[in-house]
């Protein structure tokens, strides 16, 4: 299991939002120097985290072709990585899958759902596709560093000596700064 600390996860986040960030500006959203950065992407895409980057184009210029979504069991699904087709997987059941296959012509559709690995439970065509711009967030509990309160809303954040310190309202980072400074 790969420990994850919440620069990690802020980065990964950012990343989510635009893959084209530059490391520059990355490290100044992350209050980090690019050189860590670098090292923090560099390992998260040599553990598996992070596997690529990609972009999302405007439906004009999706990929052409039927989009059909296939219900079926099998006992093993490994056969799924055969077929470029299979667009997306969803295990509902132990045995049952949801699938989304994108064809061109339906000859393949019927040469994969042919395959004796593969009992068909139902096979529907998708008519219409509105996609939701919603992307998966991972929220991190902050505590005060001040108080040590659980940090609700967004949190006030000071930068100090390197390093970046948590607060849940400006009283809090207002009587960090005064305990620094004695």
């Amino acid at each position: 299991m790969v420990k994850l600390d919440e620069y990690d996860l802020k980065l990964i986040n950012f990343l989510l939002d635009n893959s084209r960030l530059s490391l520059s500006e990355l490290a100044r959203l992350l209050f980090l120097s690019r050189q860590t950065v670098k090292a923090r992407i560099e390992r998260l895409e040599r553990e598996g985290i992070i596997q690529k980057y990609t972009i999302k184009l405007s439906p004009t210029f999706e990929r052409k072709g039927n989009l059909i979504i296939v219900i079926l069991e099998t006992e093993s699904p490994k056969k799924f990585e055969e077929y470029d087709e299979i667009v997306e997987i969803n295990k509902i059941t132990s045995k049952k899958y949801i699938i989304k296959i994108l064809v061109e012509k339906i000859e393949k559709l019927v040469e994969i759902i042919n395959r004796e690995e593969f009992e068909v439970l139902d096979i529907m065509p998708v008519l219409e596709s509105v996609e939701r711009d919603r992307h998966f967030r991972v929220t991190v509990p902050f505590k005060c560093d001040y108080c040590g309160k659980e940090v609700v809303n967004e949190p006030v954040t000071y930068k100090y000596h390197n390093k970046v310190y948590v607060f849940c309202c400006k009283t809090c980072l207002r009587e960090f700064k005064r305990m620094e400074e004695t």
